[in-house]
């Protein structure tokens, strides 16, 4: 593949840091130029996520003019902030490389899961930790993300075509929104310690305001169920549709320590950069697949340390979380200890290339079936 975020040093070198972060990738030898604290991050994230539900409930609540284009931006801001609570400060939780202390990781991985309403940390972490990262368990038929795919109609076998039909289906399915939903409050329901009176806490100030707010029943919709249930739960899909190229076969050759690295690509958000003379039409696709695919596809869905994933795998314990891109290529230009990194650009690309192999794949599931 070429190398494509070479592509992006036909702009300034000032504007790099933000390249590296829009798409996902370093610079061969580039270094952080914000370090962030788990503090730091935590108060960043709850910023942008609080400040987005605020904003989506004063333009519904008030209506004035343009209310809705205040309230697709509060949209963006609540959806980026519940999948970063979720799949950066969660998931780092689970691990124990948040804040570097047991207690304090479980407290905010509970907390960040209350207010996002998304399922218990303790089943998050049973989930993803004890099972997800498990050798004998990951991207096999027992993998919890790969049965929740077969359950949702993505069977091996299927033709990439189908796949995608399958997918635009499941987008629009009412009974997927739903079965997401029942599944958290299910969840919610059999947590136990104050997460009980915190999620009901904060259920009910919601679920007052129509009897108290102009447009109280409008805002529950528009500026809570809207992107926190029915936004965040698109964007798991589509985060886990490009994951991994699941139930792919594993290479011996890689060994134990780096099982994943068959199954794991880096996902990227760019695409080349038009050559200096390239015309007008040239540079005006790539602007426009900028601002409106590959910008929402990484605010939305591949968030955080996502890109890296290949690299979080590799290290699941390494404290460097707020700054993956660039330990990911620290690790290249040193020479990575173990196979060569691979990479996909584009969300769009990252599912493809899951359902490409998903369909070279057989249908044998009975390991599946037995373990639900």
């Amino acid at each position: 593949m070429d190398d494509v975020r070479a592509t992006y040093l036909r702009f300034p070198g000032w504007t790099q840091h933000f390249w590296t972060w829009q798409t996902g990738r370093a610079l061969p030898g580039q270094r952080p130029l914000i370090r962030h604290t788990w503090a730091s991050y935590l108060a960043l994230t709850l910023t942008w996520f609080l400040l987005g539900l605020t904003v989506s409930t004063l333009a519904v609540a008030l209506m004035f003019p343009f209310w809705y284009l205040a309230l697709l931006a509060g949209w963006l801001l609540t959806v980026h902030g519940e999948r970063v609570m979720v799949l950066v400060i969660a998931h780092q939780a689970l691990h124990r490389r948040f804040s570097g202390s047991r207690r304090w990781d479980g407290f905010w991985g509970e907390a960040v899961t209350v207010l996002s309403m998304f399922h218990t940390f303790g089943d998050f972490e049973a989930e993803h930790f004890h099972n997800h990262h498990r050798r004998e368990v990951f991207a096999t038929p027992v993998d919890p993300p790969v049965q929740n795919l077969v359950e949702l109609g993505f069977r091996p076998g299927m033709s990439r075509e189908k796949l995608w039909r399958r997918a635009w289906f499941v987008f629009f399915s009412p009974m997927f929104y739903w079965t997401g939903f029942v599944g958290r409050l299910r969840s919610n329901l059999r947590s136990r310690g104050w997460r009980i009176p915190a999620a009901a806490l904060w259920a009910g100030w919601w679920l007052s305001l129509p009897f108290w707010l102009p447009h109280g029943t409008l805002v529950l919709l528009l500026a809570l169920v809207v992107p926190v249930i029915l936004f965040a739960q698109l964007s798991a899909l589509l985060d886990r549709l490009g994951e991994h190229e699941w139930l792919a076969p594993r290479d011996p050759a890689l060994g134990h320590r780096f099982y994943t690295a068959a199954n794991t690509s880096a996902r990227y958000c760019g695409s080349p950069v038009p050559a200096r003379g390239a015309g007008v039409p040239a540079w005006f696709g790539w602007t426009a697949a900028t601002l409106c695919y590959h910008l929402p596809s990484r605010l939305l869905v591949v968030v955080g340390d996502l890109p890296s994933h290949d690299h979080h795998h590799r290290y699941p314990a390494t404290p460097e979380w707020t700054t993956a891109a660039y330990a990911r290529q620290r690790d290249i230009d040193t020479g990575p200890e173990g196979p060569a990194y691979r990479e996909v650009w584009g969300m769009g690309a990252a599912v493809d290339r899951m359902f490409r192999s998903l369909a070279q794949r057989e249908e044998n599931l009975g390991d599946a079936a037995s373990h639900r």
